[in-house]
């Protein structure tokens, strides 16, 4: 399991996707996914562009955000003598009072807008809504052009052809993100949480793989999917890839290594940077394909230019660079962000602690893996006649990132911080991470705090937030508070208890109060998946030398409990004060998806209840029920996979796979943006002066980019994990190894190898020779002539035949145990 227990992927309730575990500073969450693109060109939500679009510009604030409207021609800008009748009269703003209050320079708000377009007879240009809205001043003209582009860009709104605006979802028309499949057809995720669309090849000509589009939906396909046409493009969000650069018959082309690019990207002459034939290559997207209507289909390809050269072939100690650049991860942190860092005080001043509770002499301690570097979160806990009281301290990230900032919008750029195996893209720059937002030991740090009352039974009876200073009394690990409380009598134990010295009683009643909340966790029915993690081991030039998988103990899940407990109250909190606030919502499972789960259990001869009466308590039950069988990681993966990605959501929908009925992410704000937001959210309930109100239009914008932005971490951090198995799996060719067939295909058997749990293919040529029919519904390859049958689960041994770093792929060849050969045999 991850190295961290403070967001659980693939281990805690839920579906997060087993990469995303390495974000250490997840702590506290059981569900997600992958993330998705975000880039500093148009269509980037700022800090400042979130809180309403380009509205930033009515503040005189320099912005990052690009998307400016032109200005209309000078003969129509409002304020000229129109021919409005009389009686046609202006609309009032029902959001003046708030907009006055936020801007100097007050503009139309969106709710006015999308009102007014919606009781609209048809579409209204710029020039109508801003006589309507008395915005015909030639600054508040331009800036609402600013915000109507922020609306078109966050897909609220469609501009026709002719100028005239009109609210997307009056014309039934859906915003979401293209995925592509490389076999030419897509789907479109839907960004209303809607079951996805079904696009057709064709449709695959007007948007990439990664771009953001409004679709209409057409009908129903041969199989009973919903299928969409795509209307417009909101956003190309495919800025740079990696692949093979080639020339053919004198023209440059860049073959994308994502095979759901479907199309190669033009690379002009003076764009090459040196580029040989056969290399790999970083290349950026500066224009993106020309669709021109069937039967002419796409007019041209993307253009691009080649950025970086990496050689001949990939080598493990170019993965994270090479995914770094082709996903276009903001790595570099700009003067203004770096300049803005520096000036902020390396010590606390006395002057921040007016207002504050001192924590300072409370035995607050950090408890994190051995490699962290910083400390975002503290425990104290303390029995009493009642239970137990309980302070989460998490760094004061709110009190030194200020909405507006420049470092305010680079962190919301960024929207996480990204692991990778001995390297990290921080969210924040260190000189904040690892320095003055660390709760480093012995040193002063401020800390927004969560104080609780657990009973007996491990509910939260009473809590509260607060500000405050503390000083860590010690900087713990995971393997050393395990061994103090789980291996107290062998020689590690002993030497882990006299390390811990005085705290030691902390530490009992740390475990302590583990036992009491995880037995109301297992009251409750939240999922427990156990599914482990990979852990790669890099020399000093990046190459793989060591593979293994990371255990998780009761320490890891007492610091998980701890943080749920903190995030489960910031839920509560701002729905009690009704704010607008982003919650980590994770839905049941699809019903598609939990249908095909059904057929798949049946299988195996077992069962869970129908998708309406599904509760988590079932698939725990489940889990312990087959935990003893051969197959049981096999099982609990399809589990996994089988759930609902975690998203974040001004709606509380509540949390399906820790069985909550409000969650939110609060206990990491030094590398997740949505724990940032919601300290200011409580900070402005608190009336302090880091607190900031925002609106549920502000909230929605900022939970579609923070979901976007953890689903391209996820997809990163998968990527690397990818390679470096296969850089791994490079130096084991020829070696053999026991596993249980993953995957069936009409074309071979997917085999997950049973220590290091690396996936790969037996290519059905690779199988015992015979003709093989494959059984869709019972998922399985039989021999026509020996009779040989193999089906999910099954345990094979394997031979490894090659391994590619660069195609992300490891090839085996299935080893016939002695005797095989008849039906009588091992797979028979």
């Amino acid at each position: 399991m991850p190295e961290s227990a403070r967001e659980r992927p693939a281990g805690s309730a839920g579906s997060e996707n087993a990469a995303a575990g390495r974000r250490k500073g997840s702590r506290g969450d059981g569900a997600a996914g992958t993330r998705s693109t975000a880039k500093r060109a148009t269509g980037t939500v700022s800090a400042r562009g979130a809180r309403g679009g380009a509205e930033a510009s009515a503040r005189k604030a320099k912005t990052r955000t690009a998307g400016t409207m032109p200005d209309p021609d000078h003969k129509r800008r409002p304020g000229r003598k129109t021919d409005e009748p009389i009686g046609n009269r202006r609309r009032r703003d029902p959001m003046a009072v708030r907009e006055a209050q936020r801007y100097e320079n007050p503009i139309a708000s969106r709710e006015a807008i999308m009102e007014l377009l919606a009781d609209a007879d048809g579409p209204l240009t710029a020039e109508e809504i801003a006589r309507k809205l008395d915005l015909e001043a030639p600054d508040r003209f331009e800036a609402l052009g600013r915000r109507l582009a922020a609306m078109l860009r966050d897909g609220q709104l469609l501009r026709n052809r002719r100028g005239g605006f009109a609210v997307a979802r009056k014309l039934d028309l859906i915003a979401g993100t293209v995925i592509a499949n490389p076999d030419g057809f897509g789907f479109l995720k839907c960004e209303d949480g809607g079951d996805d669309l079904f696009l057709p090849p064709a449709e695959l000509r007007k948007a990439l793989h990664g771009d953001r589009v409004l679709a209409s939906v057409t009908g129903l396909d041969r199989k009973g999917r919903r299928e969409g046409a795509i209307v417009e493009v909101l956003e190309h969000r495919l800025t740079r890839l990696t692949g093979r650069y080639e020339e053919r018959g004198g023209i440059g082309m860049v073959v994308p290594d994502d095979r759901r690019v479907l199309t190669e990207v033009l690379i002009p002459p003076e764009q090459r940077n040196g580029a040989r034939d056969g290399q790999l290559v970083v290349c950026e997207v500066t224009q993106p394909p020309e669709y021109a209507r069937p039967p002419a289909g796409r007019a041209r390809p993307p253009l691009g230019r080649i950025l970086l050269v990496l050689g001949d072939r990939l080598t493990p100690s170019l993965v994270v660079k090479a995914a770094i650049h082709g996903h276009d991860l903001p790595h570099e942190f700009p003067r203004e962000v770096l300049d803005e860092a520096a000036r902020v005080p390396v010590e606390v001043p006395e002057s921040d602690l007016e207002g504050r509770t001192d924590l300072r002499k409370l035995p607050l301690v950090t408890i994190d893996g051995e490699d962290a570097k910083d400390f975002d979160d503290a425990v104290w806990c303390e029995p009493n006649a009642k239970g137990f009281r309980l302070i989460v301290a998490i760094a004061d990230v709110s009190h030194y990132v200020r909405p507006g900032t420049p470092l305010d919008d680079e962190a919301l750029l960024r929207g996480t911080s990204v692991y990778f195996p001995g390297f990290v893209v921080p969210m924040l720059p260190e000189v904040l991470s690892n320095g003055i937002c660390s709760l480093n030991p012995k040193v002063d740090r401020l800390c927004f705090a969560c104080d609780m009352q657990v009973d007996f039974d491990g509910n939260v009876v009473k809590s509260r937030f607060y500000e405050a200073v503390m000083r860590s009394h010690a900087r713990l690990t995971y393997t050393q508070v395990w061994r103090a409380v789980g291996e107290a009598d062998t020689e590690a134990g002993q030497e882990a208890i006299a390390r811990i010295g005085s705290l030691m009683p902390q530490v009992k009643h740390l475990h302590q109060l583990y036992q009491v909340l995880a037995r109301a966790r297992q009251k409750r029915g939240a999922i427990e998946f156990e599914s482990g993690e990979v852990r790669f081991v890099l020399d000093n030039r990046g190459e793989v030398v060591q593979a293994g998988m990371l255990e998780r103990n009761d320490a890891h899940k007492l610091i998980e409990e701890c943080m749920i407990a903190a995030n489960v109250e910031a839920a509560r909190f701002v729905t009690a004060k009704g704010l607008p606030a982003l919650f980590r919502v994770h839905a049941r499972p699809p019903e598609n998806k939990y249908a095909e789960l059904l057929e798949f259990l049946a299988e195996f001869g077992l069962s869970l209840p129908a998708w309406s009466r599904v509760q988590p308590r079932d698939f725990t039950r489940l889990i312990h029920k087959v935990r003893s069988r051969p197959d049981a990681a096999l099982l609990e993966s399809v589990l996994l996979r089988a759930q609902s990605l975690a998203v974040y959501d001004p709606r509380n929908q509540g949390h399906f796979g820790l069985a909550l009925e409000a969650y939110a992410h609060f206990t990491s704000p030094i590398r997740r943006y949505p724990d940032l937001l919601l300290h200011r959210v409580i900070k402005h309930a608190l009336k302090r002066p880091a607190g900031v109100r925002y609106d549920e239009a502000e909230m929605a914008a900022l939970a579609l980019r923070c979901s976007e932005l953890e689903r391209r971490a996820d997809e990163v951090e998968r990527e690397v994990d990818e390679r470096y198995r296969s850089a791994w799996m490079e130096q084991h060719v020829g070696s053999e190894f026991d596993g249980v067939v993953s995957g069936v295909t009409s074309f071979g058997l997917f085999v997950e190898l049973a220590e290091s749990k690396v996936n790969g293919l037996v290519h059905v040529t690779q199988l015992p020779h015979d003709y093989y029919h494959f059984d869709p519904l019972r998922r399985q390859l039989s021999g026509e002539r020996r009779g040989l049958r193999f089906r999910l689960g099954d345990p094979v041994r394997v031979l490894v035949l090659k391994a590619s770093v660069e195609d992300r792929r490891i090839d085996f060849r299935l080893v016939l145990p002695e005797g095989t050969g008849s039906r009588k045999g091992k797979y028979g």
